[in-house]
C-alpha cells in the first residue's frame, strides 16, 4: 500500500468512522490508481491536478454512496434507479458506452465515471466549490446541501492527505 493510500485511508476513516479497514483500504488503493491512471494516460481534459483530482473523488464517493458495498453492487441506487455505483453516476453519455452490468461489477469502473464527470465539471467552472455544485446539480451555481457537504468533505480529504 502506497504513502498516499494510507494517508488516503486516513482521511476516509474520519470521515467514515464506521466503515471497516478493509474496506477502506481497498476502495482507498483503488482510488490512487484509478486517478494515477486517468492522468498518466491524459484522459482527463480539464485543468484540474492529481492533488485536486484524489480528495474530490473521495469526496464524491463519501457523499454520494458512503463507501456501501450495497450502493456499489447497484443493489440501491439513485435518481430513480438512474444513478449507479459509488459515484452514482447518472446514466447517459457519462456512462462512456459502458453497460449498468459493467459499471455495477467493477469499483474502479465507478471511480474512473466519477473522476470523469468531477473533470467535466472542472472543465466548466475549475474551483473546487463550483465543481461539487456541478456534480450533484448539473449547475456550478445551484447550490445544494449536498455540494456543500461534499466540499467540506474534499478540504478536509485534501488537508489530511497533504499531510500525510
Amino acid at each position: 500500500m502506497t504513502n498516499l493510500a494510507i494517508a488516503l485511508m486516513l482521511a476516509l476513516q474520519t470521515a467514515l468512522p464506521g466503515v471497516g479497514q478493509d474496506r477502506l483500504r481497498v476502495v482507498s488503493e483503488d482510488m490512487v490508481s484509478v486517478v494515477s491512471n486517468e492522468f498518466s494516460s491524459g484522459a482527463l481534459r480539464s485543468s484540474i491536478t492529481q492533488d485536486d483530482a484524489l480528495p474530490m473523488l473521495a469526496a464524491v464517493a463519501v457523499g454520494e454512496s458512503a463507501l456501501r458495498r450495497d450502493i456499489e453492487e447497484c443493489k440501491v441506487a439513485g435518481d430513480g434507479g438512474k444513478s449507479v455505483g459509488l459515484g452514482q453516476v447518472m446514466r447517459g453519455p457519462i456512462w462512456m458506452g459502458h453497460t449498468r452490468k459493467e459499471i455495477c461489477g467493477n469499483r474502479k469502473l465507478q471511480l474512473k465515471l466519477a473522476l470523469h464527470v468531477l473533470d467535466a465539471c472542472w472543465q466548466r467552472s475549475p474551483d473546487a466549490t463550483s465543481t461539487f455544485r456541478c456534480y450533484t446539480s448539473g449547475d456550478p451555481r445551484k447550490s445544494s446541501y449536498a455540494a456543500r457537504h461534499e466540499f467540506a468533505t474534499y478540504r478536509r480529504v485534501r488537508s489530511h492527505v497533504k499531510k500525510g
